[in-house]
């Protein structure tokens, strides 16, 4: 009996510690510095927006990809005014992020440091702040440079990033995007 609770108390800190440890994330933006994916973070927020959660998560490899742990990245962002701003990161097996259920949203482009940004937005209008503020998944410099190679190819730190926010103006959002700057 002692000898199997030994046995299963070491399988536990050797197994199941370390993934607990890697499912939860790092939990600050200085730990993003050390992943080898791009990961953006914004030099500019509207006043009062602080990190409130950042998480690394992997995403596992595919059936003809071989070993290995892809680095994922979320962070979001938010203050007392229920104003929140948000970068998710993915690998593959994206959808549509540029889509809203309802009749009062709007689309639009805008420029940013990584190229053409398509948002959406509700509700209609430039002016005043939003309920939802969505743009579609763009690619990192690494994405590009993988798909160039190959298109088919499983990128290996190319990551799309997607960013969402509430309570503030396309214009604010706009301003946050263009201010957007690898951690690294």
């Amino acid at each position: 009996m002692i000898r199997r609770f030994a046995v299963i108390t070491v399988l536990w800190f050797v197994v199941a510690l370390p993934c607990a440890e890697s499912a939860r994330g790092p939990g600050t933006l200085d730990d993003l510095k050390n992943l080898e994916i791009i990961c953006y973070v914004p030099a500019w927020l509207p006043a009062g927006i602080k990190v409130k959660r950042v998480q690394v998560s992997y995403d596992e490899p595919g059936p003809n990809e071989g070993g290995g742990r892809y680095h994922l990245y979320n962070i979001d962002y938010t203050n007392k005014r229920n104003q929140t701003f948000s970068i998710d990161s993915a690998r593959e097996g994206i959808g549509d992020r540029n889509l809203l259920d309802t009749d009062d949203s709007e689309d639009a482009e805008i420029s940013s440091p990584l190229g053409r940004m398509f948002i959406i937005y509700t509700p209609k209008g430039k002016e005043g702040r939003k309920t939802e503020i969505k743009s579609n998944w763009t690619s990192d410099a690494n994405m590009i440079r993988e798909k160039a190679k190959d298109p088919l190819v499983h990128p290996i730190l190319g990551r799309y990033h997607g960013f969402s926010a509430t309570g503030i103006t396309v214009t604010e959002f706009e301003k946050i995007i263009q201010s957007l700057k690898p951690i690294r």
